[in-house]
This record gives structure tokens, C-alpha cells and sequence, in this order.
């Protein structure tokens, strides 16, 4: 795998500088920073269409009034659902959601990651635009709605590291997947004050309005996607040329990737992959309980109205926002010139979660709604900390199957997300704030257990299984017989490339 930090000249590195004055001079906007615009906006789109019923909901299950003209207002609520059938109702989108994540990495290997990507956005945005007619039909289509809602969406994420395989030079791979991914609490900080304002002024009930907004908003996205993004830089019919091949080039100096010899047994039997495993499970326990149950904290608990739901319940992600990009730097820092790479994986991870679990433990012993939204606010916004502790370990142990680690943590990333409402609408049927102190003590003890297990298995080295193409092709066989002599498998090297290229022509 090409690493631009070693001093070895690369073709595709020495014609960089140059590419890019070419760019400049044709006056062309890079086509992959375009790209990576359009994903950015569809990210943001994606978790508009994923949160915007966790504040919806408030408006259609509880009562509420609204000062218009002078006059106020008394609006009684569309449904009666219980807590219960409420966390229900939240936690079916997780279920696809979760279902699609290792098939959606196939389909957009298989038919191309533009492809995959813009489709499934479109179906979401469509089945958004439906959802009140579901509600107002019956709670099980509502359900079955956001379920598929989830599977189609389930596959963006896969499908994102599929577009860049094709579209990003290896030496600008981590600014342009940066730039994607801050969709996510962007997507948040916007789309939950909206949803707020528009359940209490907006038409057709205010709660429907949320939904027929953002799902308009998300097929407008689908067709410019359509018409500007193409599936790699050779397909683009407006691409400069400079640009084309620089990409092309810095791309073929990889070695390609080879399909079917994942070592599965080894990444499923590997202590550093379950701590990558536990970590995700851990940071997004407390992630999908604060995005999803958090608006029904501040109705039900703080008993704010519903547009100062929205934005107080987007000032968590607000915080997370700059923390997250702060995090890494001091990570990158601490690497260079302190610490050891799994001692400052272990540390950040520590800090963020050990932050977290305090501040949001003490929001239910909070004595006044300001000091519960400033708790909550330090608590949620601190773990964006915990990413640069996990989620980049994935490159330190098997950058080579880091996709596919990606995907099989994800699977366990994001269960929480069907299993946490449900345990809080279970916990909660009285809405006390007693009741959310258990749901609070709860996410501080599963946040001990992930800094505990994740401290005990987390690995900064590259793992045996994933040093070298040889082993995979062997499908971890050398990895049994290896006794560290690495001067015979070097001169071995040459004979065994010779006889694996005999043994697989008759398989082509």
C-alpha cells in the first residue's frame, strides 16, 4: 500500500506539484473536490432523513401549543403511542440500517459506488416524503417504512470508501474522506433546529411538513448527482486531462486488490479487532441514545417546547463538530513526538468516553434545564474524541482489509441504534426524571466497559495476518509455518510469486 510519507520516488508523486499548476491554469475546479462536495451534501442529507423523527415524534405524540397572530394556539396530538412503541417506532430504521452495511460494500464493488450511492439516497428521500402517509395508515407500515428507509441508506457509508478507491490519490485520501464525513454532525446541527421550528409552525399537522421537506431537499440532491457525478475519473466527460491522469496514475501505483482471500478466521479471532469491535459498540451506545432519545429527554424531562428542542438538542454536535478535527491533531502530534501508537489510542479513547459518561451521568441530578443542556452539551460534544481512538486503528493493525473491517464493525457499530430506544421507551413509560437517571447510569457503565476492554486489546502494530499480499494468497497458512525468519521468505519470495502465478491461471 503507497504511503506518501517515504522518501522513495513515486511517477504518480512527482507529477503532482505539476498536475495541480495545470489545474490552476485551465481555471477547472478539481472534479474530485466536487465529488467530494456532493458526498458531503448527501451525508448531510442522509442524517437529516435519519433524526428528523427523533423530533418529530415529540409534535405527534404529545400536546402542544403555538403562538400565531396573538392568539395561542392549543395543538392536540395526531397519535397516542406509548413510550414503548415510540422507541420501537425510532429504533426500526437501525434494523435495515444495520442489515445493509456488509452488503452494501458488495454493491458498490459490484455496480460502481456513484452508482449505489445516489440511488439508494433518492429511494430514502421518496420513502421520507411517505412517511406521514404510513403513520397516519398504521404503526406497522410506519415501521416496515423506516426500516427499508434504513436499508437503503445502510449503504452509503460502504459505498463512500468504494467512490474513493476510484476518485482519491493516495496521498489526498485522508482530506477528501474528512471532508465527507463531516456531513454527519453538520447534517445534525441542521436538520434537528429545522425539525424543531417546522413540527410547531409548519403545515399539514407541522410534523408532516419535516418530512416532506427533507425528503423534497434529498431528491433535489439525487438529481444533480445524477448529472454531475460520474463513476470514475475516465468516465467524466468534462474532466481535464491533467486531472484524469494524475489520478489514474497515483491509483495504479497500488497494488490491486484481491478478491475472495480476505483472511476472515484471523481478522474474526484477532484481540485488536475486538477492540475496534467493543469501542464502536461503546461509542455509539451513548451516540444513538443522546441522537435518537435526547429530544424526548428535553420534551418530556426539561419540558421545552418543541423549537427550542431542536436547536438545544443540536448543540451537542455543534461542540463534537470542532472536537472531533481537534482530536486528531493532537493525536497526530502526541504519535510524532510522545507516545507510542497504542498507548495514545488507549489515552484519547479514555478521555473522551471516561468525560462522557461523568458529564452525561450527572445531567439526571442536574437542578436546573440550563445545567442538564450544559452537562449534556460537554458530555456528547467530548466524544468526538473517540474516533481518533478507534476508528483510525483500523489503518494501524490491516490497512489492507480496512474496508472490510469497517464494514463488520459497523454491523456491531450499529446495533445500538434498534437496541437503546428500545430500552429507553421500556425504561421510561412514566417520562420522570428518576426513570432517565437509569438510562443515564446505564450509558456511563457501558462506556466503563468499552474503556476497560478496548484498554486490554487495543494494538498499534500491523497485525501478522495483514503483512504481506504472500500470506493472503495462502489464505493464512504462512502465517502458521512463519517463525519469524523473514530472510528465508525473502528469498523464497521470488519462487513462491512464480508458483502462485502457475497455480492461478487455470482458476482465471
Amino acid at each position: 500500500m503507497a504511503d506518501s510519507s517515504e522518501p522513495k520516488p513515486n511517477p504518480a508523486e512527482a507529477n503532482n506539484e505539476k498536475s495541480e499548476e495545470l489545474e490552476t491554469k485551465k481555471t477547472s475546479f478539481p472534479k474530485r473536490y466536487i465529488v467530494a462536495i456532493m458526498i458531503f451534501l448527501g451525508i448531510c442529507v442522509q442524517y437529516a432523513l435519519r433524526v428528523n423523527l427523533s423530533v418529530a415524534i415529540g409534535a405527534m405524540c404529545n400536546n402542544h401549543t403555538i403562538e400565531q397572530n396573538g392568539f395561542t394556539i392549543h395543538k392536540k396530538a395526531e397519535f397516542d403511542w406509548s413510550s414503548k412503541l415510540q422507541g420501537t417506532i425510532l429504533g426500526a430504521f437501525y434494523y435495515g440500517y444495520t442489515a445493509m452495511q456488509i452488503p452494501g460494500g458488495w454493491l458498490g464493488q459490484r455496480f460502481g459506488g456513484t452508482r449505489v450511492f445516489g440511488i439508494c439516497l433518492g429511494i430514502a428521500s421518496v420513502l421520507t416524503m411517505l412517511t406521514p402517509l404510513a403513520a397516519r395508515t398504521s404503526v406497522a407500515a410506519l415501521i416496515t417504512l423506516r426500516v427499508i428507509e434504513g436499508l437503503a441508506l445502510g449503504a452509503l457509508f460502504p459505498c463512500n470508501h468504494a467512490i474513493w478507491s476510484k476518485w482519491a490519490p493516495p496521498t489526498e485520501r485522508t482530506r477528501l474522506f474528512t471532508i465527507t464525513v463531516a456531513g454527519c454532525p453538520v447534517g445534525t446541527i441542521l436538520s434537528m433546529p429545522l425539525s424543531g421550528v417546522m413540527s410547531k409552525y409548519g403545515f399539514d399537522g407541522g410534523w408532516a411538513s419535516v418530512f416532506y421537506c427533507f425528503g423534497a431537499i434529498g431528491l433535489l440532491w439525487f438529481f444533480v448527482w445524477q448529472l454531475a457525478i460520474h463513476g470514475s475519473p475516465s468516465d467524466h466527460p468534462t474532466i481535464t486531462t491533467e486531472e484524469r491522469d494524475y489520478i489514474e496514475e497515483s491509483i495504479a501505483q497500488l497494488p490491486p486488490a484481491k478478491k475472495g482471500q480476505v483472511p476472515w478466521k484471523s481478522i474474526l479471532l484477532s484481540g485488536p479487532v475486538w477492540a475496534i469491535i467493543t469501542a464502536n459498540f461503546t461509542a455509539d451506545w451513548g451516540m444513538y441514545t443522546i441522537l435518537i432519545c435526547l429530544p424526548k429527554y428535553f420534551i418530556e424531562v426539561l419540558h421545552f417546547d418543541l423549537a427550542k428542542t431542536g436547536f438545544l438538542a443540536a448543540l451537542p454536535y455543534v461542540v463534537k463538530t470542532f472536537v472531533g478535527p481537534s482530536g486528531g491533531v493532537l493525536v497526530d502530534w502526541l504519535i510524532k513526538n510522545h507516545m507510542s501508537v497504542k498507548n495514545t489510542r488507549r489515552c484519547i479513547f479514555t478521555v473522551g468516553c471516561t468525560t462522557a459518561s461523568i458529564f452525561i451521568l450527572i445531567t439526571g441530578y442536574a437542578s436546573t434545564p440550563a445545567m442538564a443542556v450544559a452537562f449534556l452539551t460537554i458530555g456528547v460534544g467530548i466524544t468526538g474524541l473517540n474516533a481518533s481512538g478507534y476508528a483510525v486503528n483500523i489503518l494501524d493493525i490491516a490497512p489492507q482489509y480496512a474496508g472490510v473491517i469497517m464494514g463488520v464493525t459497523n454491523v456491531f457499530g450499529s446495533a445500538p441504534g434498534f437496541i437503546s430506544p428500545q430500552i429507553v421507551g421500556i425504561l421510561t413509560p412514566n417520562k420522570t426524571a428518576g426513570e432517565w437517571r437509569i438510562v443515564f447510569w446505564i450509558t456511563a457503565v457501558v462506556y466503563v466497559i468499552g474503556i476497560v476492554i478496548f484498554g486490554l486489546l487495543v494494538s498499534g502494530e500491523l497485525q501478522p495476518w495483514a503483512e504481506s499480499n504472500k500470506d493472503d494468497d495462502k489464505g493464512d497458512k504462512e502465517d502458521k509455518n512463519d517463525g519469524g525468519d523473514e530472510e528465508k521468505a525473502e528469498e523464497g519470495q521470488e519462487e513462491e510469486k512464480k508458483d502462485d502465478s502457475v497455480e492461478e491461471k487455470p482458476s482465471e
